[in-house]
């Protein structure tokens, strides 16, 4: 009988993960790590093991991988909110094929364009969905939607998607590059013709001069609402481009309009935004002018649609499809249910539903 040594207990958890993947570790102490034996706390010791999953010895490879797949599912998903690097990302992708978990490495900000390439080519569902979505990374690297393109399990509407980011990015920018430049040489034309005077080169200057003079004329008008009229004309005059862009960077007002924009890539990028909070998503939830295409992903997004206030601004709302509102209703209480089943306003299938529910639960 082979008698194993005890681990190492007089190192300091970060020094004992930095040995373990350092390429002259111990064979012992990488068998401890593969077998999530060393005295670490949880994430340490996950980062042990991350780092000794692919290792060159048959036996701690196999070894670590098999410990992976008994860890709790809770324990993978803390470890993806604790600030794992990219390499870390890589190698938990690589050793799953849930999509709950898949989909979170998507989403992550630090996961490597390497690993969603590699992802990119093979997921599909959820997890698919999410690169999709995520305009400002597949535009930051066009290989994804060749990649995207290049899997098997691409769904009729993702491909329409990605068609549709292709040709307003990539297509018509060309286009809209060389409408610019005419655009400026007639300018510069009309400028060196026009010696003096007032001419308003475009729209946005025409824009603004109504905006203030309206302001001046207008007493009653707030100046809130001057600047919030100014912000609409100066996102109505923005490509589809920098409407993108604002979407990730602009503050809770800008997000507030784009999300009702005409075009889907534009309003799909506002819950992509890193700050975007859940406050934003309810009340985006209550709006009746939406596309449904946003309620349905607001819906397929488990960190938002298991609170309850967004469950019910959903149910509340008549313009979102009964697909998405009907299976929400039985998690609402039973005062939201005992409204929901008498207010006119709400399709019949969801008032009916309430009504049901409501009565067995009482009873």
């Amino acid at each position: 009988m082979v008698v194993e040594p005890d681990p190492p207990t007089t190192v300091e958890p970060q020094d004992l993960v930095a040995i373990v993947r350092s390429p002259d570790s111990p064979r012992d102490l990488r068998l401890f790590a593969a077998r999530g034996l060393l005295p670490l706390e949880r994430d340490d010791r996950m980062r042990a093991l991350l780092a000794v999953m692919t290792d060159e010895d048959p036996e701690i490879g196999a070894a670590a991988r098999e410990t992976f797949t008994l860890l709790p599912f809770d324990d993978i998903l803390r470890f993806l909110e604790a600030s794992p690097s990219g390499a870390e990302l890589d190698a938990v992708s690589r050793s799953t094929d849930d999509h709950f978990v898949l989909e979170r490495i998507i989403r992550h900000p630090d996961a490597s364009d390497e690993t969603l390439l590699r992802l990119a080519s093979e997921v599909s569902g959820a997890p698919q969905d999410a690169l999709i979505v995520n305009q400002v990374r597949l535009l930051r690297q066009p290989a994804l939607i060749e990649a995207l393109h290049g899997n098997p399990n691409l769904t009729a509407d993702g491909r329409r998607r990605l068609d549709e980011l292709r040709e307003e990015f990539f297509e018509k920018e060309k286009r809209r590059r060389e409408q610019e430049r005419i655009r400026r040489e007639d300018e510069e034309r009309r400028a060196r013709q026009e010696a003096e005077g007032i001419v308003f080169e475009d729209a946005a200057d025409a824009a603004e001069s109504d905006g203030t003079a309206l302001l001046g004329e207008a007493g009653e008008i707030t100046a809130v609402e001057a600047n919030l009229g100014a912000m609409y004309r100066r996102i109505s005059m923005m490509t589809v481009k920098e409407k993108v862009e604002l979407a990730q960077k602009g503050n809770r007002e800008e997000r507030r309009i784009l999300i009702g924009d005409a075009n889907k890539i534009v309003s799909m990028a506002v819950l992509t935004c890193e700050s975007i909070t859940q406050a934003e998503i309810e009340a985006f939830c209550a709006m009746r002018h939406l596309g449904t295409d946003i309620f349905h992903e607001i819906a397929s997004t488990r960190e938002w649609i298991k609170k309850p206030r967004i469950q019910l601004a959903l149910v509340t709302n008549p313009a979102v499809p009964l697909g998405i509102t009907l299976p929400l209703v039985k998690f609402l209480n039973m005062r939201d249910l005992r409204v929901i089943s008498r207010d006119r306003n709400l399709p019949e299938g969801v008032r009916q539903m309430a009504r049901r529910i409501w009565t067995e639960k009482r009873g």
